[in-house]
C-alpha cells in the first residue's frame, strides 16, 4: 500500500512533521491494545463474511425454479458479504476501517518513539507498563434505553 491510499495520511504526515500530541504512558499502552484488539475484531468480520458469502443452502427459494427470485437475493447477500467488485461489501469496508486503525496506531506510535527519545522518565515508565498495566475489558455497548439529543427515549 503506497502512503497516498493511507485513509489518515493528512494526520500522519502532521505527526510525522513535528504536530503534538500529549498523552500518558498508560494511555499509549492502552490505545495500542484497544486498537490490536479492534483489528482482530474486523478480521473476525471479515472471516465471517467470507463464510457468508460461501454458504451454500440459503432456503430462500434459490433451488426452487418457480422462485426465480430466490437466486437473485442470495446473490446480492453474497455479493454484500465479500466480493461486489466495487468495494462496497462488508468485507471491504472492513477492510478499510482496519487501515484507519493502523493508522491510528502510526501517529500514536511516532508520537510515542518522539516522548521516549525526549523523556527518559516517559520511557521508563512506558516499557514498565507495557508488561504489568492490567488488560482493561473492550467497552460494551450501552443497552437501551437509548437517550435521544432532547432528553428523550421516544
Amino acid at each position: 500500500m503506497t502512503n497516498d491510499e493511507r485513509p489518515m495520511k493528512n494526520l500522519l504526515d502532521a505527526v510525522g512533521n513535528g504536530a503534538g500530541v500529549s498523552l500518558r504512558p498508560e494511555e499509549f499502552v492502552n490505545i495500542e491494545r484497544d486498537c490490536e484488539h479492534f483489528k482482530l475484531t474486523i478480521r473476525e468480520i471479515q472471516r465471517t463474511m467470507d463464510r457468508v458469502a460461501r454458504h451454500s443452502t440459503w432456503n430462500l427459494g434459490e433451488n426452487h425454479p418457480l422462485m426465480v427470485s430466490g437466486q437473485t437475493v442470495v446473490d446480492r447477500f453474497r455479493k454484500k458479504a465479500a466480493g461486489s467488485g466495487d468495494g462496497n461489501d462488508v468485507h471491504a469496508v472492513m477492510e478499510q476501517h482496519y487501515k484507519i486503525v493502523e493508522d491510528i496506531q502510526e501517529v500514536h506510535r511516532i508520537v510515542r518513539q518522539r516522548m521516549m527519545d525526549t523523556d527518559a522518565d516517559f520511557a521508563s515508565e512506558f516499557q514498565r507498563l507495557s508488561t504489568e498495566l492490567e488488560e482493561r475489558p473492550p467497552v460494551q455497548p450501552k443497552l437501551g434505553p437509548y437517550l435521544l439529543p432532547d432528553g428523550s427515549a421516544r
